[in-house]
């Protein structure tokens, strides 16, 4: 007896649907027959593909809700496809910021722009087989791209802070804010934080069953203890720990196995905590060391006695999650200001700070541990360990980590500052010289800001390129985006006798010793160099180029009618094009000699490496077609 396809029962047919691909199920299968193209559309079917093809979500979708929800309440079908087709078009904008740099940014704009529904693409991206042709361009600007998206949920959770500079909602995901510019592939983002925390309190609660029956004191004190005395807190030898850029973010301090913290993130730690269990508690911003503080419910003192009084020292407590297991007392406190020199104003440092502060706290400690890292000469191994993050290039770690900090100031003080563009031209500098793929981020959340700010001016007055958004906005567009490709070509003989190596090729510096793959050459003079490039300044000094001194890097002026490069550099990790003389280019053959980093940064410019010739395969043609 033959047996056909309807003879299958839908319980298997239901199974089978499950492992065969979704695509081929839109395609073909529930064309079979009316019976098939049935099962094949149920809502349980879909909410399965959907849970399985996607694991990142924007939170436009609900998802949460929606699973919660009856499957048969939502179209998961048409929110399939509705992912699937963002995947289709993040794919072809990235092959066309691979393919050109003409329109980049605004390829990047719309990859950067459909947020975490093209995670899981960019994330396969990232770690795209080693055998692909355009190996380190496609990771490079898949990189890229994530790293903007998290850094616009940043930008997106600290500009709701605009008119509440007065609120104390929301210090776990306020802190985590910073983790999510040194993300990058990894998994500790926002919804981390927040789910540890949760964990924690669940944890706690777990193993202090009468904690119910405790007085605030008790409860504040048998806290702060559990999380000392499982290292959640506090770091071990802070003489030679403490200024670790890794102890200035929350999701580091929480997954790190040792869970090392500055005093302001520990105290951010035992306040979130607190607050899951039903404590009041806030961060103190003490001067050098930042405290927590719980106060006990209304009618009740610390010790869970009757009172009438509304503060004081019955109400309110401190405590030093990072260094004492014991309470902190006003008294101890009110000292040690004096000791500062605060005798007016005191009671400030005493209160509860707001999140916008502690958030400004938090990036200046960031710039503190920038400001020791560069400084310190000597010992390479000391910098690498206080530069140490759980991924990422230790250079565009702190560079992101600064670039963070000064997101987090502009965005934390509100508009209505006079002083609110104090750090505007900071950031601005930083942004176009390294981060020039948030053109989308500066445009959404900070030129609304710059206008309110420009607009609340009594005194309007003419504003350098570096103070105004708008010109800089402008400036990127023109000179990265719509300028169309300038051809540099070896068609003369004098030129190909003049410009004597190519572009992908890794050199030496002959003087200074550093690494490069040069990326840009002219054969008379720097005049004709790709723009922006940047000088060096020991080379400035050697090469008898003008150059302000209160800078570190500057664009170069015309110099004499030699032979020059630009090249890739982790001597200046920001920068990425750094100029050199043809005289200082030796050659280098040797694969080992190439610094990690280098391999991560040369996507921008080259396609994979070639390791055959110790060369990188130019992904600028179309400025340079005969290299």
């Amino acid at each position: 007896m033959r047996s056909s396809l309807e003879d299958i029962p839908d319980e298997i047919v239901r199974q089978i649907l499950l492992y065969l691909p979704p695509e081929d199920t839109l395609e073909s299968f529930q064309g079979v027959s009316r019976r098939y193209h049935h099962l094949a559309n149920e809502a349980l079917l879909w909410r399965w593909h959907c849970q399985t093809s996607f694991r990142w979500w924007n939170a436009e979708h609900q998802l949460q809700e929606k699973l919660a929800a009856l499957a048969s309440s939502v179209d998961w079908r048409a929110l399939w496809i509705t992912r699937k087709r963002r995947n289709i078009k993040v794919a072809q904008l990235l092959d066309g910021v691979i393919s050109t740099k003409f329109g980049q940014l605004r390829r990047l704009k719309g990859i950067c722009e459909l947020g975490y529904d093209v995670k899981d693409y960019l994330l396969e991206q990232c770690h795209v087989d080693e055998a692909a042709d355009d190996v380190l361009a496609r990771r490079y600007y898949a990189n890229s791209a994530l790293d903007s998206i998290h850094r616009g949920v940043a930008v997106e959770l600290w500009s709701r802070y605009q008119g509440r500079a007065l609120s104390s909602e929301g210090l776990d995901t306020a802190l985590a804010a910073f983790d999510m510019f040194v993300l990058h592939d990894q998994e500790q983002d926002l919804d981390y934080v927040v789910r540890t925390l949760d964990a924690l309190a669940e944890r706690f609660r777990a193993e202090h069953p009468t904690f119910g029956d405790l007085s605030t004191r008790q409860k504040a004190l048998s806290l702060v203890r559990w999380l000392r005395a499982n290292h959640l807190t506090g770091m071990e030898h802070p003489e030679i720990n403490y200024r670790n850029l890794r102890n200035c973010f929350i999701g580091h301090a929480l997954s790190d196995n040792s869970h090392p913290s500055l005093p302001i993130i520990s105290s951010a730690i035992f306040t979130c905590v607190a607050e899951r269990l039903g404590m009041t508690a806030f961060c103190l911003a003490f001067p050098s060391h930042v405290h927590a503080a719980v106060y006990a419910p209304a009618g009740e003192d610390l010790d869970g006695d009757e009172t009438e009084a509304m503060d004081g020292e019955k109400k309110r407590m401190c405590l030093d999650p990072y260094g004492s297991d014991d309470e902190v007392t006003l008294g101890d406190l009110r000292l040690r200001l004096v000791e500062f020199g605060w005798t007016q104003g005191a009671e400030a440092f005493l209160t509860p700070s707001p999140v916008p502060i502690i958030v400004q706290r938090t990036a200046q400690n960031i710039r503190a541990t920038y400001d020791t890292v560069r400084n310190v000469t000597g010992d390479d191994a000391i910098a690498a360990r206080m530069r140490r993050l759980r991924t990422g290039h230790a250079g565009v770690n702190m560079d992101a980590a600064l670039y963070a900090s000064m997101w987090a100031e502009l965005l934390m003080k509100q508009t209505s500052s006079f002083h609110w563009d104090s750090n505007l031209s900071a950031l601005l500098q930083k942004f176009a010289l390294t981060w020039s793929e948030d053109v989308w981020l500066v445009r959404k959340y900070l030129v609304p800001l710059y206008d309110n700010f420009i607009a609340s001016q009594p005194n309007q007055h003419m504003r350098s390129p570096w103070q105004n958004v708008h010109a800089i906005l402008s400036m990127l567009e023109d000179s990265l985006d719509n300028r169309v490709p300038e051809v540099n070509r070896r068609y003369r003989q004098d030129i190909a006798d003049r410009v004597h190596y190519k572009i992908g090729q890794v050199f030496r510096h002959r003087r200074y010793g550093y690494i490069g793959i040069i990326n840009g050459w002219a054969a008379m003079g720097s005049s004709t160099l790709p723009m922006p490039h940047y000088l060096d300044v020991a080379e400035a000094e050697e090469e008898g180029d003008v150059f302000d001194p209160t800078e570190s890097v500057r664009a170069s002026v015309i110099g004499p009618k030699r032979t020059y490069y630009t090249c890739l550099s982790p001597r200046k990790s920001t920068v990425d094009r750094l100029r050199v003389a043809q005289e200082n280019v030796v050659i280098v053959t040797d694969a080992s000699l190439i610094p990690e980093d280098l391999f991560y940064v040369a996507g921008k410019f080259f396609r994979r490496f070639d390791a055959e010739t110790c060369t990188f395969v130019s992904n600028i043609r179309e400025y340079y077609p005969d290299d």
